[in-house]
C-alpha cells in the first residue's frame, strides 16, 4: 500500500515521501522470484542534482508514460531534469554521444533507457557519472542501479494466461508472436518468456514475425501473417502489433484471432474496454518514470545506503488485465500530456 502522499502527488507538496509498492531483487539481475516490499522514497532534495535521461525515443504511448512520471517525481523532489531521445533502436552511436553529451552538460548522473542490451558497456564504463538503467535491462554490475521489470516476466505471464485457457489435452489452438524489433529492450527475453510458459500446453506457435516498433511495419506483418495464417487462433504482440491487428480485424470485419497485448498503451486499454484485446499486461510505465528519478536521488544522496533503503534493483509489479484498468495513473500518461525535456530550468537552460 502507499502512504496518503499518493494523494497528493498532485500538488506537489515539498515535505511528502512517497511510498512505493515495489518488486525487489537483491541479488543484483531481473531474475527469480522477487521480494515485494513497500518502499519509502527520498525526501525531497536539500542540494542541487541534475539528472540526465536519454530514452530510445519518445514517439510511443510507453515512454510517454514513463516520461510523465519521470516529470512529476523530478518536480517533487525538486530536482532538474534533461531528456535526450536516441531516435530509435537502431541508434547505437546517438547514445553512445548522448551519454558523453550528459557529461558536458553538467550533470550529476544519467538515466539510462537503453537502446541495446550489450552495445553500451564501453560507453557506461568511460562514464565519470554514476548511471542507472531505465526500463531496458543491462548486464549485471554494469550500473549503479537499475529500475524495470523483468521481460523474461512480461513474456511469460501472458504465455501462462492462455497456457491455462489452453492446457495439454485439449483441442490444439495456434498463435503468432509480434515482439518487436529483433534484439532490442526487452524483446530479447519476451520471446523465451512466452516459448516456456506455453511449452506444456495445447498451443501451437507456428510464427514469430519481428519488426521495427512503427505503426506501418506492424501492420505489414500483422498483414501479412493474417494473409499466411487465415485461420490463427491468437495473436500476440507488442501494444502496437496489438492496436493495428484490431484495426485489421475491423476492417476485416473477423472475430479470429483474439488479440493480446505483452506491454500496455492508451490503444490497448480502449481495446480491453471494447472487447477486442483480450488480455495484457502492464508494467506501469509511468511509476518506473516515478521510481527511476526516486532511486537515483536515493543513491546521490547517501550513496552508502543499504538495499532496505535504496533498493538497487526494481520496479513495479507486473499487472495482466482481463479488463481495462480502472485508475491507470500508474501506467498510463493522462491524455492531454505531451512529452516533456526540460524540468527546473529557466528559458535560457540554468
Amino acid at each position: 500500500m502507499r502512504s496518503v502522499c499518493l494523494s497528493l502527488l498532485l500538488l506537489l507538496l515539498p515535505a511528502c515521501a512517497l511510498t512505493f509498492e515495489v518488486d525487489h531483487w537483491p541479488d543484483g539481475a531481473f531474475g527469480g522470484k522477487p521480494a515485494r516490499l513497500n518502499w519509502q522514497g527520498p525526501a525531497p532534495v536539500t542540494r542541487p542534482l541534475t539528472l540526465c535521461a536519454l530514452y530510445p525515443h519518445l514517439r510511443d504511448a510507453y515512454w510517454l508514460s514513463v516520461n510523465q512520471g519521470m516529470v512529476e517525481e523530478a518536480k517533487r523532489l525538486g530536482v532538474k531534469l534533461r531528456i535526450h531521445e536516441a531516435g530509435g533502436y537502431g541508434a547505437l552511436a546517438e547514445q553512445r554521444r548522448q551519454l558523453q553529451q550528459c557529461v558536458s552538460e553538467g550533470s550529476d548522473a544519467i538515466l539510462l533507457g537503453a537502446v541495446s542490451y550489450d552495445g553500451l558497456g564501453e560507453a557506461i564504463v568511460a562514464s565519470p557519472l554514476p548511471v542507472f538503467g531505465l526500463v531496458n535491462d543491462l548486464p549485471a554490475g554494469l550500473v549503479k542501479a537499475k529500475v524495470g521489470v523483468s521481460w523474461y516476466q512480461m513474456g511469460w505471464q501472458m504465455g501462462h494466461w492462455l497456457a491455462k485457457r489452453h492446457p495439454a489435452g485439449s483441442p490444439p489452438v495456434t498463435v503468432a508472436l509480434f515482439p518487436g524489433p529483433q534484439a532490442s529492450g526487452g524483446n530479447n527475453f519476451v520471446e523465451p518468456g512466452f516459448a516456456a510458459a506455453i511449452q506444456s500446453s495445447a498451443i501451437r506457435l507456428v510464427t514469430t514475425a519481428r519488426g521495427d516498433n512503427s505503426r506501418e511495419i506492424q501492420r505489414t506483418l500483422v498483414q501479412q501473417t493474417l494473409a499466411r495464417h487465415p485461420d490463427l487462433d491468437y495473436l500476440v504482440g507488442g501494444a502496437i502489433a496489438a492496436e493495428v491487428a484490431v484495426n485489421e480485424l475491423a476492417q476485416r470485419q473477423l472475430t479470429k484471432p483474439q488479440v493480446l497485448s505483452t506491454y500496455f498503451s492508451h490503444g490497448v486499454q480502449r481495446g480491453l474496454r471494447r472487447g477486442k484485446v483480450l488480455a495484457a499486461n502492464s508494467d506501469q510505465m509511468r511509476q518506473q518514470g516515478r521510481l527511476a528519478v526516486a532511486q537515483a536521488v536515493c543513491l546521490l544522496q547517501s550513496p552508502e545506503a543499504g538495499e532496505q533503503q535504496c533498493p538497487r534493483v526494481m520496479g513495479p509489479p507486473i499487472l495482466t488485465l482481463e479488463a481495462p484498468l480502472a485508475n491507470p495513473a500508474n501506467s498510463l500518461s493522462d491524455g492531454t500530456f505531451r512529452p516533456v525535456y526540460r524540468v527546473g530550468f529557466d528559458a535560457s537552460g540554468h
